[in-house]
């Protein structure tokens, strides 16, 4: 997750283990040196939330072009695929569901 303040990463966190099980998760305040800690973490899906810059998906992009790029809207009601454009409501069940494809 990148732009996620601690609260909404909690929730995110405890929502995806209760409905996935065994997940990792991790929290980038920021993308200051991304590119080495997105390789590390190696994800297969990136959660940019609210707090992030305008141009940070963009970023993500090109740093793990295979992974599946999410954005939160600043209202915390949408769930937006970057590549797709598709959106639906932001909730726990959706993100999970992203997980397991």
């Amino acid at each position: 997750m990148v732009g996620v303040h601690a609260l909404l990463a909690d929730i995110i966190r405890h929502g995806l283990e209760s409905r996935v099980g065994a997940v990792t998760v991790s929290n980038l305040a920021g993308l200051q040196n991304a590119d080495m800690r997105l390789h590390e973490i190696d994800p297969d899906v990136v959660i940019v939330g609210p707090a992030a810059q305008r141009t940070d998906a963009g970023l993500i992009r090109k740093i793990l072009p295979y992974a599946q790029v999410l954005t939160v809207s600043a209202d915390l009601a949408l769930l937006v695929d970057l590549d797709s454009g598709e959106h639906e409501a932001f909730t726990p069940d959706a993100l999970a569901e992203h997980l397991r494809r």
